[in-house]
C-alpha cells in the first residue's frame, strides 16, 4: 500500500505508510508517521540570503490507532476529534523524536531535482549532536511546503530504512528515539 500524504494545517504535513513501524521486541510493532512542519525563522523582510527564512522540521510520531489512550482522551477532552486534529495536538503538545531530513538526501545532492520545485537556500549549522549538517530554508511558507509535499514526503520512505540509527540518537531533552515513542504509546 502507498504512503498516504494529509494537511494538518497551512504549515503541517502528517505522511504515514501502514509499512513503517519500529518494534521494541515484544508486543506488535508500533506503527509511526511522519510530520513535516514549515517554520518561519523570522528572518521575513531582509535581503538576499536572508530573505529565505523558512525551514521544515520533521518529526517521527506513533501513528494516531498507536497512541497511548490517556493522550488520545486529552486531546479528545481539548476538541481533537478528527484523526487529523488528534495528529496535530498529538504533535504540538507532545513533539515527536526530530529527524534531520534533509540527511535522507544532503541538500545540495538533490539541487538536480528541487531546482524545478522550489526556489531555496543551503547552509550549514550545528545539529544538537554538534555536527555540521546542511539545511535547505525557502523564501515564503508556499515554497517550503511545496518543497515538503513534493520531495520530503516523496522520499520519507528511504527514513524507515535507518529507522533504528534513527530512534538510537539521543535527544535534548534526554533519553533516545525510542524512549519518546515508548512514551506516547506507553509501552
Amino acid at each position: 500500500m502507498m504512503q498516504t500524504v494529509k494537511d494538518i494545517s497551512d504549515s503541517i504535513l502528517y505522511v504515514e505508510n501502514p509499512q513503517w513501524q519500529c518494534s521494541f521486541g515484544h508486543g506488535q510493532p508500533v506503527k509511526l508517521g511522519l510530520v513535516l512542519e514549515a517554520v518561519d525563522l523570522g528572518r521575513s523582510g531582509k535581503s538576499g540570503e536572508d530573505s529565505f527564512s523558512f525551514v521544515i522540521d520533521a518529526y517521527l510520531i506513533p501513528q494516531p490507532e498507536y497512541l497511548d489512550e490517556e493522550l488520545l482522551e486529552e486531546a479528545k477532552s481539548e476538541g481533537a476529534l478528527t484523526r487529523e486534529e488528534q495528529i496535530r495536538y498529538v504533535y504540538e503538545c507532545d513533539g515527536g523524536v526530530p529527524v534531520n531530513i534533509d540527511a535522507l538526501q544532503p541538500a545540495k545532492a538533490s539541487c538536480g531535482f528541487s531546482s524545478f520545485v522550489a526556489d531555496s537556500s543551503i547552509s550549514s549549522v550545528k545539529s544538537q549532536s554538534g555536527e555540521e549538517i546542511e539545511v535547505r530554508h525557502f523564501q515564503d511558507l508556499e515554497e517550503a511546503m511545496l518543497f515538503a509535499r513534493d520531495f520530503y514526503a516523496a522520499y520519507a520512505h528511504v527514513l524507515i530504512g535507518f529507522i533504528d540509527v534513527v530512534l538510537d540518537s539521543s535527544l535534548r531533552a534526554g533519553g533516545t528515539g525510542w524512549d519518546k515513542i515508548r512514551q506516547m504509546v506507553k509501552k
